[in-house]
């Protein structure tokens, strides 16, 4: 039965594994292989902080919290420890998405996308969290705080990609 818990990271992790490989074999190149070998990595490893089982945590900074259960999902509703080290451990886990949510789509981005795009990375987090929660007790906590933060780490990398990396991508195609 405790098998069961990790079915949803392993299928996850495959699909992973298979979308980044068929991405990279519509155009092979070696920047492409760097690019989306790490981009497996590092999904495969947040798939991991996330959606495998763990225990309900409540941070010393979680003074006032309130919260609900949901079949067996904790839910925290209200935003509290913004300063904690879990947030801010949320935000440096999602800063490489909006990283290469800027090398991958940087053709087709807008602010607006990406502040839609970093809301959705933290909805679809702990969304996750909270289908699985419910329907095989991984015994995670879903939190708005969460959403949030992993939400201000997808726009911290993607202005990190916007400072540093856009400008060499516009350089080296000015060389050519």
């Amino acid at each position: 039965m405790f098998v069961i818990k990790y079915l949803p990271f392993l299928g996850l992790s495959l699909l992973i594994v298979i979308g980044c490989l068929v991405a990279f074999e519509r155009r092979p190149s070696v920047k492409r292989a760097i690019v989306y070998g790490s981009l497996a990595i590092y999904l495969v490893c947040v798939a991991w902080l996330l959606f495998t089982p763990g225990q309900y945590f409540i941070d010393p900074y979680y003074y006032d919290v309130r919260y609900f259960y949901w079949h067996h999902a904790k839910i925290i509703y209200i935003p509290s420890a913004l300063r904690s080290m879990g947030s801010f451990m949320n935000i440096v886990m999602t800063i490489p998405a909006g990283v290469y949510l800027g090398i991958l789509f940087h053709k087709h981005l807008n602010w607006f996308l990406v502040v839609i795009a970093a809301g959705m990375t933290g909805l679809f987090n702990e969304g996750m969290q909270l289908v699985l929660d419910v329907l095989i007790n991984i015994q995670r906590t879903v939190d708005i705080t969460d959403v949030i933060t992993n939400a201000c780490g997808v726009i911290a990398g993607y202005i990190l990609f916007s400072a540093f990396v856009k400008p060499i991508i516009r350089d080296g195609k000015k060389a050519r």
